[in-house]
């Protein structure tokens, strides 16, 4: 690896877990694995980082910061419902698969596990609601942004466990918008 100033070799090392993250996950997020992906040796990532879970939250903030960025330039000029789809598109669709928000789901299990992802993950989650509150209209439609990520991260992490035999995750999600958007 060629050198590069500390601030500057630290934000490739976050490049490259959120890499990993949008291609495997947290659980993927390893020294020896961003390593791998940098072409360096775990003990530059751990020079960097005091630990992985430091290195996971970073990683969760790139990702899911560049995701909802992506996600407001798609939505530019969109009416709510049409923007709600859009978001939610991978669970109010026929296979209801939640691919999307599977991620979202599993920020959260580490998070329940791990005090400096949750901090990382509560301040995205954060970030989300106030991007679909302004969706829906604006600042106060914080608590209906809220409540259809919640049932959304939930559908999608029911998904990744194969739990849909009982509960149709497009119909719920499908649910959860038309409830949100015709009480407006």
């Amino acid at each position: 690896m060629a050198y590069l100033p500390r601030a500057e070799r630290r934000d490739t090392i976050v490049v490259a877990a959120a890499a990993v993250v949008r291609r495997a996950g947290l659980g993927a997020v390893t020294a020896r694995v961003v390593a791998d992906e940098l072409g360096g040796s775990p003990g530059q990532i751990h020079h960097h980082f005091a630990s992985t879970d430091e290195l996971v939250a970073q990683a969760w903030r790139r990702y899911a910061g560049e995701e909802i960025a992506a996600f407001q330039g798609a939505v530019r000029g969109l009416e709510p419902r049409a923007g709600l789809e859009l978001f939610f598109e991978d669970l109010v669709g026929p296979t209801g698969d939640g691919r999307a928000l599977t991620l979202w789901a599993e920020a959260g299990a580490h998070a329940q596990l791990r005090p400096e992802v949750a901090q990382a993950y509560v301040e995205t989650l954060d970030h989300l609601v106030a991007v679909l509150a302004d969706v829906l209209g604006g600042r106060g439609h914080r608590d209906a942004a809220a409540r259809l990520l919640m049932v959304g991260v939930g559908l999608a992490g029911l998904t990744r466990v194969g739990g849909t035999g009982a509960i149709p995750p497009h119909a719920v999600m499908r649910s959860a918008i038309d409830a949100e958007t015709t009480s407006r």
